[in-house]
Protein backbone atom coordinates (compact mmCIF):
# COMPACT_ATOMS: atom_id res chain seq x y z
CA UNK A 1 0.00 0.00 0.00
CA UNK A 2 1.40 3.40 -0.96
CA UNK A 3 1.63 6.48 1.22
CA UNK A 4 -1.06 8.04 -0.96
CA UNK A 5 -3.37 5.10 -0.24
CA UNK A 6 -2.76 5.54 3.48
CA UNK A 7 -3.44 9.27 3.26
CA UNK A 8 -6.71 8.67 1.38
CA UNK A 9 -7.87 6.24 4.09
CA UNK A 10 -6.89 8.56 6.91
CA UNK A 11 -8.51 11.63 5.37
CA UNK A 12 -11.69 9.67 4.78
CA UNK A 13 -11.76 8.66 8.45
CA UNK A 14 -11.04 12.12 9.84
CA UNK A 15 -14.11 13.92 8.55
CA UNK A 16 -14.27 17.51 7.32
CA UNK A 17 -13.09 19.63 10.26
CA UNK A 18 -10.12 17.51 11.26
CA UNK A 19 -9.22 16.80 7.61
CA UNK A 20 -8.97 20.53 6.85
CA UNK A 21 -6.92 21.16 10.01
CA UNK A 22 -4.37 18.55 8.92
CA UNK A 23 -4.27 19.65 5.29
CA UNK A 24 -3.61 23.26 6.32
CA UNK A 25 -0.35 22.08 7.89
CA UNK A 26 0.89 20.54 4.64
CA UNK A 27 2.08 22.14 1.45
CA UNK A 28 1.17 19.47 -1.07
CA UNK A 29 2.30 20.04 -4.62
CA UNK A 30 -0.29 19.86 -7.38
CA UNK A 31 1.18 16.48 -8.37
CA UNK A 32 0.79 15.17 -4.81
CA UNK A 33 -2.80 16.44 -4.67
CA UNK A 34 -3.55 14.62 -7.94
CA UNK A 35 -2.12 11.40 -6.50
CA UNK A 36 -4.12 11.80 -3.30
CA UNK A 37 -7.26 12.39 -5.36
CA UNK A 38 -6.56 9.28 -7.44
CA UNK A 39 -5.98 7.23 -4.28
CA UNK A 40 -9.26 8.55 -2.84
CA UNK A 41 -11.13 7.50 -5.98
CA UNK A 42 -9.46 4.10 -5.82
CA UNK A 43 -10.52 3.80 -2.18
CA UNK A 44 -14.15 4.33 -3.16
CA UNK A 45 -13.79 1.58 -5.73
CA UNK A 46 -11.43 -0.91 -4.09
CA UNK A 47 -9.85 -3.17 -6.73
CA UNK A 48 -12.68 -2.37 -9.13
CA UNK A 49 -15.36 -3.16 -6.55
CA UNK A 50 -17.47 -0.71 -4.61
CA UNK A 51 -16.16 -0.49 -1.07
CA UNK A 52 -17.82 -3.10 1.11
CA UNK A 53 -17.31 -2.78 4.87
CA UNK A 54 -18.11 -6.49 5.20
CA UNK A 55 -15.14 -7.43 2.98
CA UNK A 56 -12.47 -8.52 5.43
CA UNK A 57 -9.54 -7.63 3.15
CA UNK A 58 -10.82 -4.08 2.69
CA UNK A 59 -11.43 -3.61 6.39
CA UNK A 60 -8.03 -5.09 7.29
CA UNK A 61 -6.34 -2.64 4.94
CA UNK A 62 -8.00 0.29 6.67
CA UNK A 63 -7.26 -1.08 10.13
CA UNK A 64 -3.57 -1.46 9.22
CA UNK A 65 -3.36 2.20 8.21
CA UNK A 66 -5.16 3.43 11.29
CA UNK A 67 -3.07 1.23 13.58
CA UNK A 68 0.11 2.61 11.99
CA UNK A 69 -1.14 6.14 12.63
CA UNK A 70 -2.14 5.16 16.17
CA UNK A 71 1.40 3.95 16.90
CA UNK A 72 2.80 7.17 15.47
CA UNK A 73 0.44 9.21 17.64
CA UNK A 74 1.14 7.22 20.79
CA UNK A 75 4.86 7.88 20.43
CA UNK A 76 4.10 11.61 20.27
CA UNK A 77 1.49 11.59 23.03
CA UNK A 78 -1.51 12.57 20.92
CA UNK A 79 -3.52 9.35 21.34
CA UNK A 80 -4.88 9.02 24.82
CA UNK A 81 -7.99 7.47 26.34
CA UNK A 82 -9.06 5.49 23.29
CA UNK A 83 -10.66 2.46 24.93
CA UNK A 84 -11.90 -0.70 23.24
CA UNK A 85 -9.33 -0.59 20.46
CA UNK A 86 -8.63 2.16 18.00
CA UNK A 87 -11.16 1.36 15.32
CA UNK A 88 -14.31 0.19 17.06
CA UNK A 89 -15.12 3.13 19.26
CA UNK A 90 -18.40 4.71 20.25
CA UNK A 91 -19.45 7.86 18.43
CA UNK A 92 -18.29 9.99 21.35
CA UNK A 93 -14.83 8.39 21.22
CA UNK A 94 -14.62 9.05 17.49
CA UNK A 95 -15.42 12.68 18.20
CA UNK A 96 -12.68 12.78 20.87
CA UNK A 97 -10.23 11.44 18.28
CA UNK A 98 -11.23 14.07 15.72
CA UNK A 99 -10.94 16.77 18.37
CA UNK A 100 -7.44 15.60 19.31
CA UNK A 101 -6.47 15.81 15.65
CA UNK A 102 -7.83 19.35 15.43
CA UNK A 103 -5.85 20.30 18.56
CA UNK A 104 -2.60 18.89 17.15
CA UNK A 105 -2.86 18.63 13.36
CA UNK A 106 0.90 19.03 12.94
CA UNK A 107 1.52 15.58 14.41
CA UNK A 108 -0.84 13.98 11.89
CA UNK A 109 0.69 16.07 9.11
CA UNK A 110 4.10 14.65 10.07
CA UNK A 111 2.75 11.13 9.62
CA UNK A 112 1.39 12.02 6.19
CA UNK A 113 4.73 13.51 5.14
CA UNK A 114 6.48 10.34 6.33
CA UNK A 115 4.12 8.21 4.25
CA UNK A 116 4.75 10.30 1.15
CA UNK A 117 8.52 10.05 1.60
CA UNK A 118 8.16 6.27 1.63
CA UNK A 119 6.74 6.50 -1.92
CA UNK A 120 9.71 8.46 -3.29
Amino acid sequence: MTGYDKIAILLAELGNGAREAVLEKLNFSSEQLKKISAATKKLRSYDGKIYNPKDKSQVNREIAVLEELKSFGELRGIYKDVPHGFIKTAASEEEKFRQSVMENPEAIAQALEKWLKSDD
